[in-house]
């Protein structure tokens, strides 16, 4: 039973993280909503090593934020299963996803997962069917 539930969790809260592209007030409306429209929304799940190690490359001036935006990606949120501190996951908005998928693939972004300890065989990667 619990392991059909690790595909709900991100999905809510990949919900709830992106509620807030919904809340565009009347300034900037019509660029928000573009902008919501051509974003795809993507939640990576996967075991890390370690978790407070993993967490540490998303913090400070260089983390995987900067690398992940340089690549298509807008937002990036990390989450924690708290049952489970090694089972991490990524909620992101990706604008340009070919962009964002080559990255992942490339030998820069297969030396930043295996440098933050994540376990390649665990991941498991949902895309936003529009």
């Amino acid at each position: 039973m619990m392991s059909n539930l690790k595909w709900l969790v991100p999905l809510i809260l990949a919900v709830l993280a992106f509620s807030h592209l919904s809340e565009a007030d009347s300034h900037g409306k019509k660029d928000k909503e573009e902008m919501k429209m051509s974003m795809v929304h993507v939640t990576i799940t996967h075991e890390v090593e370690d978790a407070d190690h993993w967490f540490a490359a998303w913090s400070g001036e260089n983390s995987r934020h900067k690398a992940f935006k340089a690549h298509g990606a807008k937002h990036v949120h990390t989450m924690q299963d708290p049952n489970n501190p090694n089972m991490t996951a990524l909620i992101i908005a990706v604008a340009d996803m070919d962009t964002f998928k080559a990255f992942l693939e490339s030998e820069e972004g297969q030396a930043a997962a295996a440098e933050d300890g994540v376990k390649m065989d665990t991941m498991v990667m949902y895309v936003e069917k529009k």
